[in-house]
């Protein structure tokens, strides 16, 4: 077999990183041994995480044995965040994790294509065209290409009936890919990457009926996939649960359903089937020439499989092995050949790992590296040498039983060693997708480790290689044992904050708001006496610079702040930068990215960097009040803009709402879909709407329409699906004398440009005429609505339901949001 051949189907292989090395009993070696006579593939395609029929997953992948992947379009960047306030790249970091996860349990692999999820869309067209139809069509055809998928599967139809523009695009996508796989006219350079076209049997629409959205019909083929896995010990409905549970920051957790369950498929292309999905689909080694040999191997092996000694199979199963290497190259005889060395290793007993104490592999620094082996079941197995960069030693040592092999070894951190950053992030993005240079990343859920140790072994005299991840590992107090990644880094992280800075609020009284702003930079090395500057750049130009010596610790953090108002040249440009300087012996080097890391309990830390700034806001902002209260919603960020304009801000939780707490308090704002996460606000109306009797003013930021209550305002309104995505859709003043358009900030069309992602959501109907609704808004193509925003007197104060995004305009530093929100917590007392 060609060299070329194996790198490229290496590529197939995502690498699903998980935090601790799996181990497999004796049914899960047997479970293995029978699928190496399963040569079938699905491929299911939907537009988000969380999108994926976990229990057809699993069916296909735990039941069925076939290769199965779910390739998800994006990686759910423009979601809501429900354990935490990361939104954007950061929470699609966070989600691609959680799919990895997912598919940990429910046996599946992970893909996706370059399409960012930049929240709600409509239609496909709107879709698309964000995305670039040509762009994303050929991230699906690559994966297909590469997957040789059978059969593949959409979750949702091509149509408006899919609800949601990404939804209905990712079909059409998969149906057009279905087709352009298999044309050698098209994506011709993929070519010389080593694909083929490929030609999927049929492709299926996975129909169903959750909601009020029922789709499926008698007239279309179904299976029962609620069949109950004694190896495994549960059925697919309890794998899938545990699987989609996993989407913890969408708040899936799912109940572990038991007994029959259907699905629903209707073809959407390809050969008529009568009798299944893989209807003239050979998935036995019959469609591999010199296959039938094969398969009658692998049947003895399974026949004479000894679940009390496993390591009775290891002859048996490097002879197949040899078998396999001798027959020619093909997708199968890899895959198998795969699966064949995994088998050996779980027989053998063979426990291999390569880990580090460090957490991080610092540029320049070195890096403790503990090989450890043991082989843990009474066959022949000699360690013969490990690779890893340039450390390549030469062992020849037999391995003895249940004894453990430790080799340790210094590893210096080249300078040329690349630093650690999710692919798709290298380079900056374009409207709809990330810019991905190479063509052999896309598709991959996430990048290969930063180091990969071969471990060359001797299995009865047949050579066998294993790769493994050089990981971090730890004993926490509490947790116990630990994995997590490693990530190469720089010595020094720069960072510079707030990421939002306000030059001209004026405050009703009191003295305007003079931000402080914070330059750090943080150290991953040790290093005596070190020279170092650190400068604030507004442009090109430094307006701060600090020179001093540090002696350098790991961890330790080196502060300067400087007032905005000292520093900030109003004719320059509106973002500062921060670079640190360090000259060590006979040079400088030059830092100016900060290193952020994101830590769940579900997931493996992530870490990435990024140019941290601060932008400068000029606009005026005029504030009245000062004292804000506000409820913890669903993760968001809106706080720590409310605090930049100079108020006060206090969290609130339940034992917070009382109504003497809350008479200190200019307004209570209610975070994003807060009535949709605390049942105990339900027994808080009434102190609410006490408050705002007495003057205060009450905001409610959006919700979805799985409230605890419907009870939200002192006077009837609900809340419905209406939201308009276009974010330059023109907005138009209804009621221009209302306060909220004028006290004390003006509000003119300005105020409304330059906004992101979307303009509102969930907006308020059926209302009360007790409120008044001074906006009108609507997409292109549809009616106005004036629920964005609705307010309405009660008492001397005022209730607000706000379906505008504050929650993403704020962060994105969009002045005219400033200004909006901040006429909503000075709407006047009522007499």
């Amino acid at each position: 077999m060609s060299k070329f051949f194996w790198a490229l189907v290496l590529l197939i292989s995502i690498n699903t990183r998980a935090q601790a090395p799996a181990t497999y009993n004796s049914d899960d070696i047997y479970t293995q041994l029978k699928k190496l006579n399963v040569l079938g593939s699905v491929l299911y395609i939907a537009a988000h995480p969380d999108d994926e029929n976990t229990r057809l997953l699993a069916y296909f992948s735990k039941e069925k044995q076939y290769r199965t992947g779910y390739l998800s379009l994006t990686r759910g960047d423009g979601g809501q965040n429900l354990i935490g306030d990361e939104q954007g790249i950061e929470l699609g970091m966070i989600r691609t994790q959680e799919l990895l996860a997912a598919r940990r349990i429910d046996g599946a692999e992970q893909f996706f294509s370059t399409a960012i999820d930049f929240g709600f869309s409509k239609n496909a067209a709107e879709a698309l065209s964000f995305w670039n139809h040509d762009k994303i069509l050929s991230d699906v055809v690559w994966v297909i290409r590469k997957f040789h998928p059978d059969v593949i599967i959409t979750r949702f139809p091509g149509d408006a009936r899919a609800g949601h523009g990404h939804h209905w695009a990712s079909a059409l996508l998969a149906n057009e890919a279905f087709t352009a796989a298999a044309d050698s006219t098209k994506f011709t350079d993929q070519f010389a990457l080593g694909v083929k076209p490929w030609q999927a049997k049929r492709i299926f629409w996975n129909t169903y009926n959750f909601g009020s959205n029922n789709t499926t019909s008698g007239d279309q083929f179904t299976m029962d996939i609620g069949g109950f896995n004694p190896l495994l010990g549960k059925s697919y409905g309890e794998i899938a649960a545990e699987s989609r549970s996993q989407h913890k920051s969408q708040g899936f957790g799912a109940t572990k359903q038991r007994g029959q369950s259907l699905e629903y498929f209707k073809l959407t292309g390809g050969a008529p089937f009568k009798d299944g999905l893989m209807d003239g689909v050979n998935t036995t080694w019959e469609r591999v020439p010199g296959g039938n040999t094969i398969e009658t191997t692998i049947n003895a092996i399974i026949s004479h499989y000894n679940f009390e000694h496993p390591e009775y199979s290891v002859d048996s199963l490097v002879a197949l092995h040899k078998a396999l290497a001798a027959m020619p190259a093909s997708y199968w005889v890899y895959k198998k050949m795969d699966e064949v060395s995994n088998i050996i290793v779980a027989c053998s007993g063979l426990f291999i790992e390569a880990t580090t104490n460090k957490p991080f592999a610092v540029i320049g620094d070195t890096l403790p590296i503990q090989f450890f082996i043991d082989k843990r079941n009474n066959n022949s197995v000699s360690l013969t040498s490990i690779q890893l960069d340039n450390f390549d030693t030469t062992i020849s040592r037999p391995l003895a039983t249940n004894t453990n092999v430790n080799i340790i070894k210094q590893l210096p951190v080249a300078q040329s060693k690349p630093l650690s950053q999710p692919y798709w992030l290298v380079n900056p993005s374009q409207k709809g997708y990330f810019e991905v240079a190479d063509q052999q990343l896309i598709g991959k859920a996430e990048n290969n480790a930063a180091y990969e140790v071969t471990f060359h072994f001797l299995v009865n005299g047949y050579p066998l290689q294993i790769t493994k991840p050089v990981q971090y590992k730890f004993t926490d107090a509490i947790k116990g044992e630990q994995y997590e990644p490693l990530v190469v880094i720089a010595p020094f992280s720069v960072a510079a904050t707030p990421g939002i800075a306000l030059l001209n609020v004026h405050p009703e009284s009191g003295k305007a708001p003079d931000p402080l702003l914070k330059f750090t930079f943080k150290s991953y090395i040790n290093a005596a006496t070190l020279p170092v500057t650190i400068s604030a750049l507004q442009g090109n130009k430094a307006v701060y610079k600090k020179d001093t010596v540090v002696n350098a610790e790991v961890g330790k953090e080196y502060s300067f702040s400087e007032s905005l108002s000292k520093l900030y040249n109003k004719t320059g440009d509106n973002i500062i930068n921060t670079v640190l300087d360090v000259r060590m012996k006979n040079s400088t080097a030059h830092y100016d990215r900060y290193l952020r890391s994101i830590h769940y309990d579900h997931i493996p830390d992530i870490h990435y960097t990024l140019h941290d700034n601060i932008r400068v806001i000029t606009e005026d902002i005029k504030t009245r009040g000062k004292h804000i209260g506000y409820i913890v919603g669903a993760g968001d960020k809106v706080p720590q803009a409310l605090e930049q304009m100079g108020y006060d801000v206090k969290l609130l939780g339940e034992n917070d709402i009382t109504a003497a707490n809350l008479a200190q308090f200019d307004a209570v704002i209610a975070g994003v879909r807060a009535y949709n996460l605390h049942e105990w606000l339900v027994a808080k109306y009434d102190i609410l709407m006490s408050y705002i009797q007495q003057g205060g003013n009450y905001i409610v930021q959006y919700n979805q329409l799985d409230l605890v209550t419907n009870t939200i305002g002192p006077y009837p309104f609900t809340i419905g699906r209406t939201r308009v995505t276009d974010e330059n859709a023109e907005v138009h003043f209804l009621l221009p004398s209302s306060p909220v358009l004028n006290y004390p900030n003006k509000i003119t069309a300005k105020d409304f440009e330059g906004w992101v992602q979307e303009r509102s959501t969930y907006h308020a109907q059926n209302m009360d005429a007790h409120y008044t609704a001074p906006l009108g808004m609507h997409d292109p193509d549809e009616a106005e609505s004036n629920g964005g925003l609705i307010i309405a007197p009660y008492g001397k104060g005022n209730f607000v339901y706000d379906g505008l995004v504050f929650f993403r305009e704020l962060p994105a530093g969009i002045a005219g949001a400033y200004r909006l929100i901040a006429n909503l917590i000075a709407l006047p007392q009522n007499k």
